[in-house]
């Protein structure tokens, strides 16, 4: 699915609203509808909650309605268009798994979805489009597109998005069996200093701010951080202490190899140097035999010339041209010998020069596996240190628990990810649940936590159950905490789940298991009718 990222124009989109069939059905609205949509005021008492609040979005097919509650109630709510009898919107209990301001279909020719929140990896959505009054989606949930821009501005990814057929409505509820955190829960002045210690992660060679990003200080509704916690946090700073010393040794290491390369350079360089002088001086002397040659030519010349003197004035001067060119021989000679000796006293040097380049060679070899050695433990320090950092921010979001009768397992996520599945006891195994979504909508007294529950399904089958179905009676949630007192959590699972339970984090209870629409970068997904 293509995915960019510009500023929204609300002309463009109304042209895009008019022209494009995804999710739009039937067209009822003038092009000014929505510009008037958009720029409708938000009345005070739709204001959006904290961030921080947690929410549920309710999505009711027969009424056309979604709901948004949060710890105190009812907060806002708008009608919409869901899908058509041949494009149905899935019913059950969703998530937002991402959101983009402006989105483009690459399933129906770039057709624009502002303000999309997306709630399957299959197509299914909440976003702004055309509201003709009657389910006209191809799937999609559409919204009014002031209301559309002001919901996505109060969700957060991992906010609960029930679709229902029925219209339903969380309702408070207190059990020994819902998850509660521990009592030695830490007062929030002896937290540990996260922030302290991630302000100096700049420094530190490999680590980008993303992984680096501190946890968040607890506020008004955030439990403070118990002792597992300190002992985690405290645990990521001491992978963070670890870091410097060992980027310390590997500079240490590095100065020592430039050391060592300085000093093969300059080993090769007094070897070339040398052996530039040697070429030097192995021209001259082949100039000088050269010089040589010619010396003896003129010399046999000379003698040649002198043999055939007969007078004594010619007998004199060819004796004084043999001696001549004899000095001129020896002169030559004399500076062959004294170039050649000069080239052997260079070349004994080389030697001495090419052993004091072996050295510097197999110091800098040595270096290479000290070099490769602290890269790596930094390396391995870093990553240590990001992946706790990962880990500490995992913590700090809502869990996720799913317990179906039907697996007879239960399952914990965070953050989207997978962290605990093991069996769980449920008496009377036989017998329906119900599909049941407990929520924490907050804190009370400072160390526990509000509870909500939303009913989606009463544990008796029956006429009854269709008859009020059929009636638009919400179902009674006095099935909840029966089906809670048939669970038996496993220690080790309340123990693992009290540690990083804060508001937002929910409990499901179904019958059934993951629906078709669960999957790597979701919460749990459980299909209902």
């Amino acid at each position: 699915m293509r995915r960019i990222q510009r500023p929204i124009h609300a002309t463009r989109l109304s042209s895009h609203f008019l022209t494009t069939l995804v999710c739009l059905g039937a067209l009822g609205a003038p092009a000014d509808a929505f510009a008037r949509q958009r720029a409708e005021p938000a009345s005070p008492a739709q204001a959006a909650p904290a961030p921080a609040d947690p929410l549920i979005v309710v999505v009711s097919l027969r009424r056309q309605r979604l709901t948004v509650f949060n710890k105190d109630g009812r907060v806002v709510e708008s009608a919409i268009s869901s899908g058509q009898p041949e494009f149905p919107t899935p019913t059950g209990v969703f998530s937002v798994i991402g959101k983009e301001l402006e989105h483009e279909s690459n399933i129906y020719e770039g057709a624009a979805m502002p303000f999309m929140q997306r709630l399957t990896w299959t197509g299914t959505a909440m976003h702004a489009g055309n509201l003709p009054g009657y389910a006209a989606s191809h799937g999609c949930v559409r919204l009014p597109h002031a209301f559309s821009e002001r919901l996505y501005g109060m969700t957060q990814i991992n906010t609960r998005v029930i679709v229902t057929k029925d219209d339903v409505s969380p309702q408070p509820i207190s059990h020994p069996n819902l998850f509660a955190p521990p009592v030695q829960s830490l007062p929030a002045e002896e937290q540990p200093m996260v922030n302290a210690v991630t302000s100096k992660v700049a420094s530190i060679a490999g680590i980008t701010p993303v992984m680096a990003a501190p946890a968040p200080i607890t506020g008004p509704n955030q439990l403070p951080l118990t002792a597992r916690a300190k002992a985690r946090f405290a645990d990521t700073a001491k992978l963070f202490d670890q870091i410097k010393p060992m980027e310390g040794g590997r500079t240490a290491v590095w100065e020592n190899v430039k050391a060592a390369n300085r000093a093969l350079e300059a080993a090769k360089v007094d070897i070339n140097s040398l052996q530039n002088t040697i070429d030097d001086g192995q021209h001259d002397v082949e100039k000088i035999k050269r010089a040589k040659q010619i010396a003896e030519a003129q010399l046999a010349a000379v003698m040649r010339k002198s043999e055939n003197a007969r007078s004594p004035e010619a007998i004199e001067a060819a004796s004084k041209a043999e001696d001549a060119a004899e000095a001129r021989l020896l002169d030559v000679v004399g500076k062959l010998d004294q170039e050649s000796e000069k080239i052997a006293v260079l070349k004994s040097g080389m030697p001495a020069l090419k052993s004091k380049l072996h050295v510097a060679e197999l110091a800098r070899r040595a270096l290479d596996d000290d070099l490769k050695t602290s890269n790596q433990a930094l390396k391995n320090a870093q990553g240590a240190y990001a992946l706790a950092k990962r880990e500490d921010a995992r913590y700090m979001k809502p869990v996720s628990v799913l317990v179906s009768r039907k697996d007879q397992r239960l399952y914990v996520r965070q953050g989207f990810d997978p962290v605990l599945e093991v069996p769980i006891v449920i008496d009377q195994p036989d017998q329906p649940l119900g599909t049941h979504v407990f929520t924490a909508m907050g804190v009370k007294d400072g160390k526990s936590l509000h509870w909500s529950v939303i009913s989606l399904a009463a544990p008796a089958k029956g006429e009854e159950t269709r008859r009020r179905r059929e009636k638009g009676e919400q179902l009674s949630a006095s099935s909840a905490p029966a089906a809670l007192d048939r669970l038996s959590f496993p220690p080790e699972a309340l123990e693992a789940i009290s540690d990083v339970i804060k508001p937002g984090s929910s409990l499901i209870i179904s019958d059934e298991g993951n629906s078709q629409y669960f999957g790597n970068g979701t919460d749990f997904s459980v299909a209902v009718r």
